[in-house]
């Protein structure tokens, strides 16, 4: 079945407005039920003068009511391609997320201001380094650094300073299905990539109701001409950016050569000096030996000179 592909930001601010797929499909990635959620697309504009383009981006904040009665702040972000990644513009989204209050209900139904925990969630279309997984949670957890005992324990002081987080690196699901999560992340496999990169030919599991939802969402996104029109502006960004990239990295490999070149310049004359050095301490050794050879030998004619006045005085007597 064909699909837009989820991975362009429009797509994925398309199937995250339907609020119940975005519920469900957090319940599953968070491994918690939510039972309320306020989504907030935040829509931000960055001017790149390396690429000379205006990038629109989407953030996506969701305020996240757990079973427990919990609230937390979840930030979805989606980073499509390596060469735009931008790890400031993460750190500066979520640096103003943890100095904002939000919206919330107290006990009595009635609304209040306050700052919540927060959880990030990064969709990654590039593999990572040195991480091999295709989901990862980095959760804290409270320990006794001297008795190393883990402590059952929650204190809001820490909460509020510290979040978790969870990292979906897309490439890396292709072909796993094992668990419900991994089915429903599948919606974002490049296994099921088409000729048309705007188009996924999807054929994982239907079996699952959000799979099937999800499904139906994105097809009826590829009848938009308006994000169909948005896909292709990203797809020109994308492309302002590999140009603008690929000057950057001629530029820095030209700088590279050219330090190589100094570096190597500069420890050929360091060795020349060194062999200079290395020729003067041999001839001031030399200069030296000579010398010390030259005072043995004026000492030795003293001693002859003192062995012959002495012989002289006794022949006198």
């Amino acid at each position: 079945m064909l699909i837009a592909n989820p991975i362009y930001d429009v797509v994925f601010k398309y199937l995250l407005e339907d609020i119940e797929i975005a519920r469900e499909l957090l319940s599953t990635i968070l491994g918690e039920e939510v039972v309320g959620l306020d989504l907030k697309p935040q829509e931000s504009t960055i001017e790149n003068s390396a690429a000379g383009v205006s990038i629109l981006r989407f953030d996506f904040k969701a305020i996240i009511k757990t079973q427990s009665g919990e609230y937390k702040k979840a930030l979805i972000e989606l980073q499509k391609a390596k060469q735009a990644f931008d790890a400031i513009r993460f750190r500066r989204y979520l640096g103003d997320n943890y100095q904002k209050e939000d919206e919330i209900l107290d006990d009595n139904g009635e609304s209040k201001k306050a700052p919540l925990p927060i959880v990030t969630i990064y969709f990654l279309g590039f593999p990572l380094d040195n991480i091999k997984s295709a989901v990862v949670k980095i959760n804290r957890e409270y320990r006794d650094v001297i008795t190393q005992e883990l402590l059952n324990v929650k204190e809001d002081f820490v909460e509020l300073l510290t979040h978790d987080s969870y990292l979906i690196q897309l490439k890396l699901l292709e072909g796993k299905s094992r668990t419900k999560l991994e089915k429903v992340l599948q919606i974002f496999s490049s296994e099921f990539k088409t000729e048309d990169k705007h188009l996924l030919d999807f054929k994982g599991d239907l079996n699952d109701p959000l799979v099937q939802k999800m499904v139906v969402r994105l097809g009826r996104a590829i009848a938009s001409e308006e994000i169909r029109n948005i896909m292709d502006i990203e797809d020109e960004i994308d492309r302002a950016f590999e140009r603008a990239t690929g000057k950057l990295y001629s530029i820095i490999a030209a700088k590279e050569q050219e330090i190589e070149l100094e570096r190597q310049k500069t420890e050929t004359e360091r060795q020349k000096a060194e062999a200079e050095r290395q020729k003067a301490e041999a001839e001031r050794q030399k200069a030296e030996a000579e010398r010390q050879k030259a005072e043995a030998e004026r000492q030795k004619a003293e001693n002859l000179l003192k062995e012959l006045e002495e012989l002289r005085k006794q022949m006198k007597k």
